[in-house]
């Protein structure tokens, strides 16, 4: 659940040494854009004060008369002015997330007056509570330590049967305030639960005012079968959390999981989507007021929001079956990503495909994830052939713009590239319906919000088909969305898709009874579902582009005739298609990309029916990069909200450094770095970017650099436009480094064409230790150590085979104290994720790294292994510096440097080898190489 990021100095070993090192340049202050926060499909709850009462950001009444659940952009208040039945009624939205709080007003009926929410399911585990039996004695029983009274009244509901007993503790549900599950403004407690079978079934009780007796207690059933709800509380203060119960028999014993929301996303998700009269005022809705909601958990919110091991396909599989007994028409939606190392190679993507084209009738919407604005971001499972997805425009009630020339795209909203999508764009932002110890947070923003907007539109138009008795086809409702969406005025396909849906309209294509023909595309060679390579200015490469349209057996042969958006991508005037595959070659206009720079084009199929829109898009982007130790380009004048992009090659163990300007002062742009295939940046994203002292700088470790082609990209403001320049200046060597017996032997590769002169040296800046973890199945992992009293900071990576990451569907990394508390967590969004935790300068004590897998598929039980690096830093007072030798290397040679090292000073613990900072000055710039130093000794028993 993704946003953008805000930054950190971009090498903090660096920054931990910055008085001993030469000319090294520190980043800008952070620049954080107001809306932001990291999550994982779109928005994370931020942190409150869990001592105080936290109040709304804005009244919802105030909140609904500035359009802050924004649904004049899509149409929705024309259209259901028009159609005021065709509200969603009669249609079940299933929301895959972090759980719904059923207590929020806004949540609780339809326009109908009916029960909003259906049913409510954990398949996350998160609230699994592992039951024993207990035995009463008089009218007490103890669970965990802890006395209730009051059983003699459990007792006569039992009708004799046995009592099982259960616990929940508070530590390890993450941070505060949605940890602190009975409202005492601490996470220290532990709180019981007792089960019995009644005569209609399995019951909980809880103590839920504290005053240590069940007798003033209400029997809870499961959800599904009396909608009831209970939540603990600490004097006369309303529950900060509804909770829900799942019971089942398990051969005559209960199982029991505690459905809830600590994230708060979920909640918002499902007002977006759904909310009907929220907070109370009358008319303050989301999309599909009229819809029935069915919450369906698929996160473990205390580890970062993460999905775990095979959630997501169970929670599809109860969706479609509940949905199914019912007869219910339905609508899922996921506002949910992870960043997509092998696009097209996703087992979610496969199994969501499998199980979308067996059910035809069901619409999928998916956010496309946060991680943009680089090009070729786009994050399962949106990547999933069939679903719609989604990314985000910035909705114009939230920055103050006329919105005539229509919303912009969100700069955090992934791109295109590999893959032809997102399908759409819709508002990515809105105030919606949170969780009361979440009260103040109202306002979020990310995919994850445009995620359900696109899912209460196609409730819409489901609501409409179902009542006029028409079939529901899924892949016709996403093309209604699609034809008929307005195109975005700045951008391309890889922005925002086909633009931003109209509902009317879409309805009005669906009523004319338009179809368009099956077809799938993939790409020949370059990319997925669409073709994407990068390539240097001046090189000439191949110029024919193949692409293969299958149409499915048994369907008519279909001619379409093409249509280029770009004089440089020629396509042939028509294309007959036959059933199976059929191959259509393009060709590129070389002449195009002598010069780096972004080219994008779409070459669309037309059948005799035009008014039914495009039958297929082939799109194409070349990114054309330059090459050289210093890159430079002036992006001109870039309108607002819309972005420049600079393109270069980067090789290993070679630092670089990208410095983002602007050409006059007042000016302000926000810099972006992606790495080869897209992952944003390692070190966190986003930095503001100004004239002269005030430009952005990445400075890239040679450790961090991953071979390959790196983008670049200037965004400006979104109501001013702003000049932007970009320079990014490459180290004149690669820098490799090894211990040996009593030196540092530091290896420099002269790949410029000139001479370089330095005299590197070396700074002992703390401790590493690097294992590997193979195990099989989604069981948490540990990896523990003791923290040395001098480590002020640590960071750990996380790294697996890139091929290895498309059956997972999320992983999840947490450093917990000795005490479990969690002291930081950085789920990956890739095969490689970095956790930075400042530690609390307690002196030493035990930690432990924990990874959660999150498999896609369950019964695979799949092997896996990664890579844990830990790095403990050490304060200015603990470094060393170690004096080098002066070097001259002429260009294409190399030569290696000693730097004397004897034993290090710091106390490094088991498992742990020195960390060191190779610094090599030159000219007036300095580069660097992390790098860990073990003796030969222990580097040959490793």
């Amino acid at each position: 659940m993704m946003w953008p990021q805000s930054v950190r100095t971009p090498s903090l070993a660096i920054a931990s040494v910055a008085s001993l090192l030469i000319g090294c340049t520190q980043a800008p202050p952070t620049v954080v854009p107001e809306s932001a926060a990291q999550s994982r499909g779109a928005d994370a709850p931020a942190r409150q004060d869990a001592t105080a009462d936290p109040k709304p950001v804005l009244s919802a009444k105030e909140a609904f008369a500035r359009g802050w659940m924004p649904l004049r952009a899509t149409g929705v208040e024309d259209f259901l002015k028009a159609h005021p039945t065709y509200d969603g009624r009669g249609v079940l939205i299933g929301v895959l997330d972090s759980g719904i709080d059923p207590s929020i007003p806004g949540l609780l009926t339809t326009t109908s007056g009916e029960r909003k929410i259906l049913d409510l399911r954990d398949f996350s585990g998160e609230g699994v509570v592992p039951l024993v039996a207990v035995t009463s004695a008089g009218d007490e029983v103890t669970i965990a330590g802890r006395t209730l009274r009051g059983v003699s009244r459990v007792r006569a509901l039992a009708a004799g049967g046995a009592l099982y007993g259960g616990s929940i503790a508070e530590i390890p549900l993450g941070e505060m305030p949605a940890s602190d599950l009975n409202g005492d403004r601490d996470d220290s407690d532990t709180l019981v639960v007792l089960v019995a079978h009644a005569s209609d079934g399995w019951v909980l009780f809880a103590d839920t005012d504290g005053d240590g007796s069940l007798a003033n207690e209400k029997p809870v059933h499961d959800f599904l079968t009396a909608r009831e709800t209970f939540g603990w509380h600490t004097g006369t203060r309303a529950p900060g959390l509804a909770l829900a119960v799942n019971l089942r028999d398990e051969k005559g014993q209960p199982r029991l999981d505690l459905y809830f929301d600590t994230s708060a996303h979920g909640s918002h998700v499902a007002g977006i989507a759904a909310g009907h009269d929220i907070y109370g005022v009358s008319g303050f809705n989301g999309v599909a007021p009229g819809a029935w909601l069915l919450g369906l958990k698929i996160a473990n919110n205390a580890q970062g929001g993460i999905s775990t091991t095979g959630s997501m396909l169970a929670a599809i599989s109860y969706a479609m079956r509940f949905a199914q007994e019912r007869r219910l028409p339905l609508v899922l939606n996921m506002s949910f990503g992870v960043g997509n190392e092998g696009e097209g190679q996703a087992r979610i993507d496969q199994l969501i495909d499998s199980v979308l084209a067996a059910h035809p009738d069901v619409i999928f919407t998916i956010s496309a994830g946060n991680d943009g604005p680089g090009l070729s971001t786009m994050g399962f499972p949106g990547s999933a052939s069939r679903a719609l997805t989604v990314g985000a425009t910035f909705p114009s009630v939230f920055i103050g713009a006329s919105g005539r020339g229509g919303d912009p795209v969100a700069y955090f909203s992934s791109r295109g590239g590999e893959l032809a999508k997102p399908d759409i764009v819709t508002p990515g932002m809105a105030y919606s319906t949170v969780p009361r110890w979440n009260v103040g947070d109202e306002r979020k923003g990310g995919t994850s919000m445009a995620s359900p907007h696109a899912a209460g539109l196609a409730a819409l138009l489901v609501s409409g088909l179902a009542q006029e008795k028409r079939p529901v086809d899924a892949r016709q409702v996403r093309q209604a969305l699609m034809v008929t969406a307005r195109p975005m005025p700045t951008g391309s396909y890889l922005d925002d898709g086909t633009g931003q849906p109209d509902v009317g309209a879409a309805w009005r294509w669906l009523a004319a009874g338009r179809s368009a023909p099956d077809i799938a595309v993939r790409s020949v060679g370059n990319g997925v579902t669409a073709a994407f390579q990068h390539r240097i200015a001046g090189v000439t490469a191949d110029t024919a582009q193949g692409f293969q349209l299958m149409l499915p057996e048994g369907s008519p042969e279909v001619t379409v005739k093409l249509r280029s958006s770009a004089p440089w991508l020629h396509a042939p005037s028509e294309a007959r298609l036959r059933p199976g595959s059929t191959t259509v070659t393009l060709g590129y206009d070389p002449a195009t990309f002598t010069r780096a720079g972004l080219h994008s084009a779409v070459v669309t199929g037309w059948t005799t029916d035009s008014l039914a829109g495009p039958a297929f898009r082939l799109v194409n982007t070349i990114a054309v990069a330059d090459t050289g130790g210093t890159i430079g380009a002036d992006l001109g004048r870039l309108p607002a909200n819309t972005e420049g992009r600079l393109f270069f090659k980067a090789l290993p163990s070679r630092p670089f450094g990208v410095a983002f300007t602007t050409r006059s002062a007042g000016e302000q742009v926000v810099a972006y770095l992606h790495e080869p295939g897209g992952q944003p940046y390692r070190e966190e994203n986003g930095i503001g970017a100004g004239y002269g002292e005030e430009a952005g700088l990445y400075l890239v470790d040679g450790r961090d650099v991953v071979p390959g082609f790196y983008e670049a990209v200037a965004v400006a403001p979104p109501l001013d436009s702003a000049s932007a320049i970009i320079v990014v200046q490459q180290s004149p060597v690669t820098i490799e480094a090894s211990r040996q017996a009593h030196a540092v032997a530091v290896t420099l590769d002269n790949v410029s064409a000139d001479t370089v002169a330095s005299t590197p040296f070396v700074v002992l800046v703390g401790a590493e230790r690097t294992v590997t973890v193979a195990a099989r199945g989604g069981e948490p992992q540990h990896v523990r150590f003791t923290l040395p009293d001098w480590a002020v900071h640590a960071a750990v990576d996380v790294n697996m085979a890139r091929g290895q990451w498309p059956i997972f569907t999320d992983f999840g990394v947490t450093m917990l104290d000795g005490a479990g508390r969690q002291m930081g967590k950085s789920p990956l969004n890739y095969a490689f994720g970095r956790l930075h935790v400042d530690l609390p300068g307690r002196g030493a004590g035990p930690v432990e790294v924990e990874l959660f897998p999150g498999l896609a598929d369950s019964a695979a039980g799949q092997r896996w292994s990664v890579t844990v690096s830990v790095r403990l830093y050490a304060d200015s007072a603990h470094v060393t510096r170690l004096p080098g030798e002066p070097v001259t290397i002429a260009p294409g040679a190399s030569a290696t440097v000693f730097v004397p090292m004897e034993a290090p000073v710091l106390s490094l613990g088991d498992g742990f080898v020195p960390l060191g900072i190779v610094v090599v000055p030159e000219l007036d710039r300095t580069w660097t190489r992390e790098a860990p130093l073990p003796s030969p000794a222990t580097a040959s028993t490793q």
